[in-house]
């Protein structure tokens, strides 16, 4: 790594050096790693502490009670979205009333369920926040983030249901804000699933949807195991062509490579339905000729979508947003393509389709985020009433109040 080789035309070559510091880095770590799924988790799912971002966001914590235990949700909200009581609330403030923030409040126009990405098998919402973060201000949105399960432990299919489950959830309770959908790398992948399904659900459509750089094809033998329609990208992409075949066995199972939900690309039928989509990318990305053929074979089936390659790029090319100018400079391009939230015009009732309440196996628990606890204080916490539980979440050592839905 001693050379400094500059691929960030910023005038700034402190710049070009800390992208090409990053990349190589991430690369060298792929390419060193044993194949081996515990300890690629082992570093792949540490949670970026929230002290390493911008101070311009709030992390809060929820979950949702399922059939199969606990779907814990993580909302990055821009602070600006925030009335000061609650924004000195989340910090912790002394002075701020102790009571259950909502991560949702008046001033959120637009919610965005963002299915996190890591190959299917890999990843957290925690360890993602580097895209997450910088997506929830250039969108104006609450990104909503579920922990879905992964394989090879669990099915794709389980992935997409706990993704629905969110779905759900949040047009059920938050009815007057518009909902998109995304998720980058197999996120996408999830997310583009996603809305083939909704063309044959109850549900309605999200108002528009963003997939960024999609692993949407999965299918290949051997070492060509989710490479189709690849290429090498002059070597500057730090995910290693092995590594990307090793997972995609991991993450295949039992199911048909060449369906969906394990590749999207093969998605039979007509898809003027879904909704507009914007598909990002960086142009040294080894999946670039996949995201491509990707776009090309949606768009000849009836998609609408508009797609936008990040000169230089690399694989989930916002992750480098603090680094490389024109990853950087993609987010306005986001930014532009959805709008503005009260400019959407979005209506679920227009699409012919009701916003219905669960059906009754499905109830709700809800998580809510309490500040973190002043050390100074001496109060303690209310007792926890039989339909309230009071627990202590270790990871932020922030109090949750678990409510059952009545």
């Amino acid at each position: 790594m001693g050379a400094c080789f500059c691929v960030d035309p910023n005038p700034d070559p402190d710049a070009g050096c800390r992208y090409t510091l990053a990349s190589g880095s991430l690369k060298r770590a792929a390419e060193v790693v044993p194949r081996h799924l515990p300890l690629l988790r082992t570093l792949c799912d540490l949670k970026v502490p929230a002290i390493m971002l911008k101070d311009d966001v709030h992390i809060l914590d929820e979950a949702l009670d399922v059939p199969h235990g606990d779907l814990n949700l993580e909302w990055v909200v821009p602070k600006r979205l925030f009335e000061p009581e609650q924004n000195a609330s989340a910090a912790g403030c002394c002075c701020a009333p102790r009571r259950e923030l909502d991560p949702v409040g008046p001033n959120v126009k637009r919610i965005l369920l963002y299915m996190h990405g890591g190959a299917f098998v890999l990843c957290t919402p925690g360890s993602l926040r580097p895209c997450t973060a910088p997506l929830a201000n250039a969108l104006d949105a609450a990104l909503c983030v579920p922990e879905y399960r992964r394989p090879p432990e669990h099915s794709i299919e389980e992935a997409i249901e706990d993704g629905f489950v969110a779905y759900e959830y949040l047009l059920e309770t938050y009815p007057g804000v518009e909902i998109l959908i995304g998720g980058e790398s197999a996120g996408g992948s999830l997310a583009a699933t996603m809305l083939t399904r909704l063309r044959e659900s109850h549900l309605p459509m999200p108002s528009k949807a963003l997939l960024m750089s999609p692993w949407t094809d999965i299918s290949g033998e051997g070492s060509e195991a989710g490479l189709v329609n690849t290429r090498e990208s002059n070597g500057l992409d730090y995910l290693p062509l092995d590594l990307i075949a090793f997972i995609a066995k991991q993450a295949l199972g039992e199911l048909d490579p060449k369906t969906v939900p394990a590749s999207p690309v093969y998605a039979q039928g007509d898809l003027q339905v879904l909704p507009p989509i914007l598909v990002l990318y960086g142009h040294e990305e080894v999946l670039r000729a996949q995201i491509e053929h990707f776009v090309e074979v949606w768009t000849q089936k009836g998609a609408r979508i508009a797609s936008h390659g990040v000169p230089g790029g690399l694989h989930a090319p916002v992750l480098f947003s603090f680094c490389h100018g024109p990853s950087r400079d993609a987010l306005p391009e986001v930014s532009n393509f959805f709008g503005r939230p009260e400019d959407s015009g979005w209506n679920p009732a227009r699409q012919g389709q009701d916003v219905e309440a669960p059906p009754p196996q499905q109830q709700f628990r809800r998580v809510r985020v309490f500040p973190r606890a002043n050390p100074d204080s001496n109060a303690t916490s209310p007792a926890p009433s039989p339909k309230r539980l009071v627990r202590l979440n270790a990871e932020t050592a922030r109090m949750v109040r678990v409510e059952n839905a009545l």
